[in-house]
């Protein structure tokens, strides 16, 4: 098992945590334009970590309530799904397809830096040291359109992969690593366009690889980015902060905010924001930020918060519950202020929880380290539905589709499903 360290650094990936487009709640995902809004899928889902319309079990353990649990091996990345598949990376360097339905490996793809065409990036890349006790080569999570999966890896390359597993197109980013412990934000989906947040912020034709744009001022942090329409242009909100268009990668707006692990979400023209102040700030028609509210914390956040209807849900690296008005003004006090959710957490030396709280029909989800996993009703009062706990334990966030809930557990991936 990873320490403090590595642990800390993997929840910004889940956070590991660290991916794909974002989206607007109860809108078709912005990330979505160009392809079909329900042939994405990526970190979080859409990035919101909402999947309103599954119909999940609340009761489960490493026996009962499973339809399949296969070992794809460790890492810190969350599962992907589609109607008929499921992707994941492992470390150091795979990316595996199993069927949905049963769990049975369809294909893995081993990432390699011959996937280069040029000798020199090959080289570079094949040079990238990990960081000790990090996050990892696979932290990121993939995105699919329903055409191909695309890949982000710490050593900086980023990968087209068909459906049937082979390689479509791979790129490189030469760029110095500005994260202490690795590499994390995942790949979204905005406009066409697959966004890779790797130190600076890039855009790559989906169908090439061809390099459309980078923006040298928006510095990557752990977390993903969030895609939002402002009037009737799609922008890139950045957990750094940076407001981007996400045609041309021009610089809009900047330190608008601050998420240094976890993913900003965003609704209406607001993104929301979690770090030692939890903030609401709404973006105006001429791209201007106007802060709706504040919280100050003094808790570590790790995973990416929630937004449904009308409340900010946030949980901390202790395993805490905090949720906010989301229409509230000015100094902000908390709906529910730093409730435990687990027996016994929140006092060790590491962090109880990296991964991110997740929506799935009328409930929230959230996972320990260390296998356990609580089920909350997704209402003001937030009651306690169940307790549920799996043996290992992951920073990784669940993905969800119908009636599966997808959710790693130390180096095995679980099909938790009635």
């Amino acid at each position: 098992m990873p320490d403090v360290r590595s642990l800390f650094v993997v929840v910004l990936l889940a956070v590991t945590v660290i991916g794909l487009a974002s989206a607007e709640e109860g809108k078709a995902p912005a990330a979505a334009a160009g392809a079909a809004a329900s042939s994405i899928s990526g970190w979080r889902g859409d990035g919101s970590g909402r999947f309103p319309d599954a119909t999940p079990a609340t009761t489960w353990s490493a026996t009962a309530n499973v339809r399949w649990h296969v070992t794809v091996g460790t890492g810190y990345s969350s599962p992907i799904v589609t109607d008929t598949a499921v992707f994941v990376t492992a470390e150091p360097d795979t990316l595996i397809r199993l069927d949905r339905a049963n769990g049975h490996q369809r294909w893995r793809y081993r990432m390699a830096t011959t996937d280069l065409a040029h000798p020199e990036e090959r080289t570079k890349a094949a040079a990238y040291q990990l960081v000790e006790h990090g996050s990892g080569m696979t932290a990121a999570t993939p995105v699919t359109d329903g055409t191909a999966v695309y890949t982000v890896c710490a050593n900086g390359i980023v990968r087209a992969i068909s459906m049937d597993g082979t390689l479509l197109w791979a790129a490189y980013i030469e760029a110095e690593q500005n994260t202490a412990y690795g590499r994390s934000s995942s790949p979204i989906i905005v406009a066409g366009r697959l966004i890779v947040h790797m130190t600076n912020l890039y855009a790559f034709d989906l169908a090439t690889g061809k390099r459309l744009w980078v923006n040298s001022d928006a510095a990557s942090t752990y977390g993903t980015p969030v895609a939002l329409t402002i009037g009737n242009t799609l922008v890139i909100a950045t957990p750094g902060g940076d407001v981007v268009r996400a045609e041309d990668g021009k610089s809009l707006d900047s330190r608008i905010g601050l998420s240094s692990n976890a993913s900003p979400v965003a609704k209406d023209g607001v993104v929301y924001f979690s770090d030692h102040a939890v903030k609401a700030v709404r973006l105006t028609g001429a791209f201007k930020d106007e802060e709706q509210w504040t919280c100050d914390m003094t808790a570590d956040i790790f995973g990416s918060p929630v937004l449904h209807d009308g409340i900010l849900y946030v949980a901390t690296g202790a395993g805490e519950l905090f949720a906010f008005d989301a229409a509230g003004k000015g100094d902000l006090k908390p709906l529910i202020v730093a409730r435990p959710l687990f027996d016994g957490g929140g006092g060790g030396a590491e962090p109880l929880v990296f991964a991110s709280l997740t929506l799935a029909g009328r409930y929230l989800f959230l996972n320990t380290n260390q296998g356990d996993i609580v089920v909350l009703e997704a209402t003001r009062d937030a009651k306690l539905v169940s307790k549920n706990h799996l043996p290992s334990g992951s920073g990784a966030a669940p993905a969800f589709a119908g009636k599966d809930m997808l959710l790693r557990d130390g180096d095995q991936l679980f099909c938790i499903g009635n």
